[in-house]
């Protein structure tokens, strides 16, 4: 392999890990939130942690749209302009 393929490689999963972060701790801290109101209030339901995790998360994938594709766009961009000097 070559070191440009290898630094691409690193580069998109460094980014995968930094554009999902965001949507992760969200999912993480409404899944814990939930949980702890649900044991206290003495509710069994175990669909509601699931459905405030998806609302939440899809809530923060669509705040953070704009930045996440342009991320993305301009990796992509890296990705096409670099791919002649892959060997």
């Amino acid at each position: 392999m070559s070191e440009s393929l290898i630094q691409l490689l690193t580069s998109g999963l460094w980014l995968s890990v930094l554009l999902s972060t965001p949507v992760l701790l969200v999912a993480v801290v409404a899944s814990l939130v939930t949980t702890w109101l649900q044991a206290r209030l003495g509710i069994t339901d175990s669909s509601l942690p699931v459905a405030v995790r998806l609302l939440f998360g899809l809530t923060t994938l669509i705040a953070l749209g704009p930045y996440v594709s342009g991320r993305l766009l301009g990796f992509a961009t890296q990705v096409w302009s670099s791919l002649p000097n892959v060997h």
